[in-house]
């Protein structure tokens, strides 16, 4: 999709709109260069007769009065018509790239950060907002008039619009240099706006580190590397505009000047009226406004078209997913039989082909299962499960469902069978109710939000919630801040496990849930986990072998391979990882447990000592 097809089909969206105001523009247009015509009349009349008594002159300046009166109303009308869509574009591109954006695999999140994504969303689009309200207003005014208007001096005096001609053709060519500098300018400084956004957000997200090693500083200079960019560039925008603004002021009153000078001699000599010559003035008015906001104008579609092309780099991104196969998709079954399985398992990053994460893997998950995944840090966990729960496409057959392929599957249907509890949890800025009940079906009945209400405590007792909740303001209507800022990473962790508690499945994937908890929750929590009864089947990823010793077996990873499993109690009469890290955090826990961390200042029930 190029950009005049991009443009184009934003114009269909609110056509009417558009050739409303089209329409409204070309009245006032019209209207505006009729004007001069009945002005020349009626100054013809007054100099044959200064006292004139007839209903000519009285007519002209009539309409002068009856136009001037309806250009306000469709002056007024071509704003709001323009206006109106251009809003509508904008509140339109931002639903649609989020809905985009939400089809995208974890490959285009890894090569574009968040503060470039954040930057198209608001920066770019109010561009193209820009572009296709006040920036399609002025092309067709600005087209309507520098068109007519001379059209219109012509037939007043061909002469004297031809001495005009050339101070016009200077300002045209001023105004391409002008153009060729801003559209350069533009690409930087919305490159270093993304890299200013980008920062931004890696800095608030991690606050909490940069206070804690001081490194105020460091992020303050680093801070001010885009940040320069972008004044930088802003500032050469202006200069370019403040240089070029004067010059073509300067022509457009050198404009004048000349046409006083010619158009008067013309006058005295009796090659002109004097109406002819006001009128000829009116026009060359009215040439003026467009040359001067025509810089601005070109920033606008510059600025526009340059962030049609960022937003068309996201739309033309596919999702890179397998076709599903519709026989596939009807053969699966509401409740899984079989289970999941994996075959073969070997996967490498699109960006790093030549170091594969994963080698062979073999695992099985049957109904009725609790699983356990062991590993280290580094050792392909998270990987794996990012295949499993179809973050990540697996190779084709690797991964089934009943034996069926999840790749013929497709998303949808995976994850309505599969479900995750991630390792590093995501909360909403919004309450703990509506981030607990997020995604969650509603039961059916009157009574369904009380039911829904009653599933809620059940879930936070589960989740080990309940006490936490007692010391929070609100309850469950507190606010939690964007990513759960406000609170502990043990309590963002139960929170996303409440949320998955409000979901059957067929699978319930617990990515390393209970690493940050203390020992008396985790031993709580294991309970409750191994209790569900919302999920058919678990399988638990972690490297605490207090999460995994009622696990009914136990695949450990290593390197990208399974390099053991079985029991819990048969890994701890082998040699082997399993084995050494139980006999390693057997030793470290204390009787009694060890307490979990209090929460990050300002957090509810939370706090620094």
């Amino acid at each position: 999709m190029n950009r005049f097809l991009f443009v184009m089909s934003l114009l269909r969206e609110n056509a009417l709109s558009y050739l409303g105001g089209a329409v409204m523009v070309g009245m006032t247009l019209w209207m505006s260069l009729t004007i001069p015509v009945y002005l020349q009349e009626a100054i013809d009349i007054l100099a044959k007769d200064p006292d004139p008594s007839g209903s000519a002159f009285l007519n002209r300046v009539g309409w002068i009065l009856a136009f001037a009166l309806a250009i306000m109303f469709t002056r007024t009308a071509s704003r709001l018509l323009f206006f109106t869509p251009g809003r509508q574009v904008e509140f339109n591109l931002k639903n649609r790239l989020l809905a985009h954006l939400t089809t995208l695999q974890r490959d285009y999140f890894r090569a574009n950060p968040t503060g470039a994504i954040i930057s198209r969303i608001n920066n770019d689009i109010n561009g193209v907002r820009m572009l296709m309200g006040v920036g399609l207003m002025m092309v067709f005014n600005s087209v309507g008039t520098l068109s007519l208007a001379p059209y219109y001096m012509y037939t007043l005096s061909p002469r004297l619009t031809l001495y005009c001609a050339a101070p016009i053709i200077l300002a045209f060519s001023v105004l391409q240099i002008a153009v060729r500098t801003l559209r350069r300018e533009q690409l930087t400084q919305m490159k270093g706006m993304q890299d200013l956004s980008d920062f931004t957000v890696e800095s608030y997200t991690g606050i909490d580190v940069i206070k804690s090693y001081r490194g105020m500083e460091w992020a303050v200079a680093r801070f001010g590397v885009p940040s320069t960019v972008v004044r930088n560039s802003a500032i050469r925008m202006s200069t370019v505009r403040g240089f070029f603004m004067p010059i073509l002021t300067h022509i457009a009153n050198g404009l004048k000047v000349l046409v006083v000078l010619v158009g008067g001699w013309m006058v005295v000599e009796g090659e002109m009226s004097m109406g002819g010559f006001l009128a000829f003035l009116m026009y060359l008015s009215m040439l003026v406004p467009p040359l001067m906001g025509m810089t601005f104008m070109m920033f606008i579609l510059q600025r526009g078209f340059t962030a049609l092309v960022s937003l068309k780099t996201v739309f033309n991104t596919t999702p890179g997913l397998p076709p599903t196969d519709p026989e596939a998709q009807a053969a699966l079954p509401d409740i899984l039989a079989q289970g999941l399985k994996v075959r073969g398992l070997g996967f490498a990053y699109t960006d790093n082909p030549e170091n594969p994460i994963l080698h062979d893997v073999n695992l099985e998950v049957a109904p009725g299962e609790v699983v356990g995944l062991f590993g280290s840090i580094g050792s392909g966990k998270s990987t794996l499960v990012n295949l499993l729960n179809g973050y990540l496409t697996p190779p084709p057959g690797t991964v089934t469902l009943d034996g069926l392929d999840v790749n013929d599957l497709g998303q949808a249907l995976l994850r309505r069978h599969v479900g995750t509890v991630t390792q590093e949890p995501f909360l909403f800025s919004d309450t703990v109710r509506n981030n607990i009940t997020l995604g969650a079906p509603l039961p059916e009945g009157e009574n369904g939000g009380e039911a829904l209400a009653g599933t809620v405590d059940t879930a936070v007792t589960h989740a080990a919630l309940s006490e936490d909740l007692e010391r929070f303001p609100g309850g469950l209507e507190t606010l939690v801040g964007e990513k759960g800022i406000t609170l502990s990473g043990g309590q963002k962790q139960r929170i996303s496990l409440a949320r998955s508690i409000l979901k059957p499945c067929d699978l319930l994937i617990l990515d390393d849930v209970l690493s940050a908890v203390d020992h008396e929750t985790e031993r709580f929590l294991i309970d409750r986990i191994y209790d569900f009864e919302h999920a058919r089947a678990t399988l638990i990823v972690s490297h605490r072998i207090s999460a995994l010793e009622r696990a009914n077996r136990v695949v450990v990873l290593e390197d990208g391979r399974v390099i053991e499993s079985g029991t819990p109690a048969e890994l701890i009469d082998r040699p082997g990882p399993y084995r050494s890290a139980w006999l390693l955090q057997d030793e470290e826990i204390p009787e009694g447990g060890q307490h979990e961390t209090a929460g990050a200042a300002g957090a509810p029930g939370g706090g620094e000592s």
